[in-house]
């Protein structure tokens, strides 16, 4: 496999060749990446690989559905956090489950890792960032799809912090603003961003 490939190649072959050797270059490409942002969600080695994990295993797993608009490693990191999202979910469902006064069974139904939810999330994510004012919305990208720091994206602009903190809570703001009528999505909003 050619390593020099962009990424955009290597998840069409995926896709459309069934290419193992294409997918075994993205794993090798954002594993560790992707694995330290869900360590720093989880806090826990175990989650934080089973999370990873389950990522690459979607990934391959509904290639042929899954629309990358932007870049793959910015869809890679948001699907971590919106698995974390659903994680904690589960949990909740969980505890709330065993603190029932009905001695009823938990429930082993739980929603999982969807795609089409996930999908459906992710591009409402992007429509609203293209609504954001063009400097607010590249300060965003670079925090959510590079996990970059207020103070690399201060340096990287060369502007104060506290500008871009200015643009980022702005950008939250819009997203308040427009996932208001779904609590779920304004839940994933703190997570997403954090």
């Amino acid at each position: 496999m050619n390593s020099a490939a962009s990424d955009t190649e290597l998840f069409r072959m995926m896709s459309l060749r069934e290419d193992h050797k294409a997918f075994q270059e993205i794993f090798n490409r954002y594993w560790d990446q992707l694995f330290q942002i869900a360590l720093h969600k989880t806090k826990s080695p175990d989650l934080a690989q089973d999370l990873t994990q389950e990522v690459f295993i979607s990934l391959w797993k509904y290639r042929h559905s899954i629309k990358i608009k932007a870049e793959l490693s910015a869809y890679l990191i948001t699907m971590v956090k919106y698995g974390f999202f659903k994680l904690a979910a589960q949990k909740e469902q969980q505890f709330e489950a065993l603190n029932a006064t009905d001695n009823t069974e938990p429930s082993h139904n739980l929603n999982g890792f969807s795609i089409m939810e996930f999908n459906e999330l992710y591009d409402k994510i992007d429509t609203i960032t293209d609504t954001l004012p063009p400097r607010c919305r590249e300060i965003f990208l670079m925090k959510r799809n590079h996990e970059m720091s207020v103070e690399e994206i201060a340096k990287s602009f060369n502007i104060s912090p506290s500008t871009v903190r200015n643009h980022l809570a702005k950008a939250t703001g819009t997203f308040k603003e427009k996932l208001t009528e779904d609590i779920a999505l304004a839940s994933l909003l703190w997570i997403l961003f954090n």
